[in-house]
Parts: structure tokens; C-alpha cells; sequence
């Protein structure tokens, strides 16, 4: 378990399978994701956990938890490079009555904290649909400097939109954190 100001990132787990599964049916929750676009049966959810546990070292997957118990959402570092020192953020919070209340932050601020300090990561990174607007200011927040864009590569409510390449480097999330403790 790592600890945040307001969340704890666990290890997955079957107990929650219920909440996974509906989180990733609920459309306003799924909207931004890159899902497959239709709902998961609880079976298909139990494989999904199975898969994220065999993940190994390439990647490790959290369930945020608020430090009163309940489970709100994922987060995970996927991709990881060790030999390049690099990987890949994405997270969802599954409690909508949890958006816009800094939980989401928290869980980013201490996952990156454990990509530094602890996996001695240098970079990590993120991709975004341009139209998503609440995370992008969020990133934003925790340090994360756009990258690049690919343009027209998201096909969202009927058109296609630009998606947003993110990332921030160990240093830049070292001197922030110094600023923060000033």
C-alpha cells in the first residue's frame, strides 16, 4: 500500500471486482477511456484482474482508495521501460461523487512519487482526447508539460479528435515537490 494526503494506492483486488466492473459500464465514467466500448460482464472483468496481476514488471496497476476504505477508481504505470527509466500513466476514478475533489490528483502526486523515488523511473507519460478538458487541467496541476499531438487519432461522439501527449520528467517532479515544501 502507498500512502497520499487522501488516498492509499492498493493492490487490485477480487473484493472490488464489483465496483471495477461497474465503473467501466457506466458511459459518463468510460466516456475519455480508450475501452472497448461496450459493457463487461463481471466474468470478463475477473479475466481483466487476472491479466493485470500476470502484467509482471512491465506494469503495475492500483486501486485508489480513500482513507476512509472506499474504493473510487484505478491507477496504473504501464509500459514500463527499465532500461529507458520510462513509463506510461492512466487512471480513472469510478466515483463520479469523487470528481473535481482533488482525489484524483492525490492519486497521480503518489503514484508519481513511487515512479521516482521508488522504481527510479526518469519520465513518465500520458496520452489524452484533446476534448477532455477536467483532466487535462489536473495534469496540468501535478506537473505534466504537453509533448506533442496526434492529430485526428481519437474517434469520439462521432468525429475524430486530436489526442494530447503528456509527460513529466524526475527533475521537473523534484524541483516541484521542493516549491510545494517551501
Amino acid at each position: 500500500m502507498i500512502e497520499g494526503e487522501k488516498v492509499r494506492l492498493t493492490a487490485l483486488s477480487a473484493e472490488f471486482l464489483p465496483e471495477y466492473r461497474r465503473w467501466i459500464n457506466d458511459p459518463e465514467v468510460a466516456d475519455f477511456l480508450a475501452s472497448i466500448g461496450f459493457p463487461l460482464s463481471l466474468a470478463e472483468e475477473r479475466q481483466w484482474l487476472e491479466r493485470m496481476r500476470r502484467s509482471g514488471e512491465c506494469a503495475t496497476h492500483f486501486t485508489i482508495v480513500t482513507k476512509g476504505g472506499e474504493p473510487i477508481g484505478n491507477i496504473a504505470l504501464m509500459d514500463i521501460n527499465y532500461l529507458n527509466r520510462n513509463a506510461q500513466l492512466g487512471i480513472m476514478i469510478g466515483e463520479r461523487e469523487h470528481w473535481g475533489k482533488g482525489y484524483g490528483k492525490d492519486a497521480i502526486c503518489t503514484l508519481l512519487d513511487y515512479a521516482f523515488g521508488t522504481l527510479c523511473l526518469n519520465k513518465v507519460d500520458l496520452k489524452l482526447n484533446v476534448e477532455n478538458k477536467r483532466a487535462l487541467a489536473c495534469y496540468e496541476k501535478c506537473g505534466f508539460k504537453l509533448e506533442g499531438k496526434k492529430r485526428k487519432q481519437i474517434f469520439y461522439r462521432g468525429r475524430y479528435c486530436d489526442e494530447l501527449i503528456m509527460g513529466i520528467l524526475k527533475e521537473d517532479w523534484d524541483k516541484a515537490k521542493s516549491k510545494r515544501k517551501a
